[in-house]
């Protein structure tokens, strides 16, 4: 079998019905494909699931958000070409790639395209990542998915989620960051974004000096406070972010002064803590557009 479809039953505000026909309309422009992951019922049930298609297929597209690309990235050998069918809300991947929203769209480019030798990152030295930040995204992220169980749509949510956390006194910390030789200590900071890409979800272009392949880490910390943010945000969106501390290494640790949520790839951790550790994964990931 030439492609494989792992496809998130719980990915995005599409019913499984409405996932199960896209998906059939990509099988006929595809031809030579099996789909599977719609009938799995925990992220490790279809992290497994990832796995034994990988093996049987020759390109493995991901149909879903850019936490179930986060999964399956996680759970194939990195010798398989992953491509993407976008399903989710915030779609950064899309954004990235600049692929069209449409999944059939995708399908015909991933058909005509590319592999791409692209890096990653790897967190606390056992999660690889393309994007990751401490500290409010993570409080976001959670409250974001209160909105959408209530059947708000992404961008209405996010958008309510940062007003809140954000005016609902969000405790900023003080990081200690150790980067390859380099000591560096920044009062106050709101985030620290540790990305392979230039964007964040919904077209936020939040790291513009963000590169796929260039075998660096790019630190982004923002270290102001609500109506800053909020100025940011609207930087973000013409053009890309111009404010904040900006730094590329290979190998990066950081320490905050408080209690504080990592984020990877979308996906917040359960729990707070005050040390984390990053490193880049040179040619890591095959992808396909």
């Amino acid at each position: 079998m030439k492609y494989g479809i792992i496809a998130n039953p719980v990915s995005g505000k599409r019913s499984l019905d409405d996932k199960r026909k896209i998906l059939n309309e990509v099988v006929d422009i595809l031809k030579d494909v099996t789909i599977a992951g719609l009938d799995t019922k925990s992220p490790e049930e279809f992290s497994c699931c990832a796995n034994e298609l990988s093996q049987t297929v020759e390109i493995l597209l991901v149909a879903g958000g850019d936490g179930t690309f986060s999964l399956v990235m996680n759970s194939v050998s990195k010798e398989i070409p992953l491509g993407y069918l976008p399903f989710g809300s915030g779609d950064v991947l899309r954004h990235t790639f600049n692929l069209p929203r449409c999944p059939k769209e995708n399908a015909r480019l991933i058909q005509a395209g590319t592999e791409h030798v692209i890096d990653a990152i790897c967190c606390d030295g056992k999660t690889k990542a393309l994007f990751a930040s401490i500290g409010i995204e993570g409080s976001i992220l959670l409250e974001r998915n209160k909105y959408l169980e209530n059947d708000l749509v992404g961008f209405t949510a996010y958008g309510l989620a940062t007003f809140k956390i954000l005016f609902a006194g969000f405790v900023n910390a003080d990081l200690q960051v150790s980067m390859d030789r380099k000591e560096v200590t920044t009062p106050n900071a709101l985030t620290a974004v540790i990305t392979k890409l230039p964007y964040y979800g919904y077209g936020f272009k939040v790291v513009p000096q963000a590169q796929l392949d260039d075998g660096y880490l790019h630190l982004l910390i923002l270290n102001v406070g609500p109506v800053g943010s909020i100025y940011a945000l609207a930087t973000y969106l013409m053009g890309g972010n111009r404010i904040g501390e900006y730094y590329r290494a290979r190998e990066i640790d950081i320490t905050s002064s408080t209690l504080q949520l990592l984020q990877h790839n979308g996906d917040p951790e359960e729990e707070k803590r005050t040390h984390f550790s990053f490193k880049v994964l040179p040619k890591e990931l095959k992808i396909i557009f």
